[in-house]
């Protein structure tokens, strides 16, 4: 499958990067959504659910990397459910929150997914 503009969809479900150092998985995890905003082509859209809507938030180390991607064009997709879960209702400084069916739209009609 190609890898054309538009077609990749990446799913966050952590704040962090790895298993180990919690400290260390968000030092990578802020690399990596930097490095990503480089990339190109951009994802077409990244669905956060459970701890990876923390990423989204106030004081969140990814608000660079997102604010460039979404500027770029790419959908960031926030579970409304997570978001209150964690108590982030109201901080959530980039992307929009929205639900769980929005979020497996947007998975079922990727070619191209990647799981982070």
């Amino acid at each position: 499958m190609s890898d054309r503009p538009g077609t990749t969809v990446f799913v966050i479900s952590s704040d962090t990067l790895g298993r180990g150092s919690d400290e260390l998985g968000r030092q990578l995890m802020a690399k990596f959504v930097l490095q990503l905003s480089t990339q190109s082509p951009k994802p077409h859209a990244i669905a956060f659910y459970n701890a990876g809507v923390r990423l989204l938030a106030e004081g969140s180390g990814c608000l660079e990397g997102f604010r460039s991607l979404e500027h770029d064009g790419t959908d960031l997709l926030a579970c409304g459910t997570c978001v209150d879960f964690y108590q982030l209702r109201g901080r959530i400084a980039v992307g929009h929150v929205t639900d769980m069916r929005d979020i497996v739209a947007a998975i079922h009609a990727a070619p191209k997914i990647v799981t982070v």
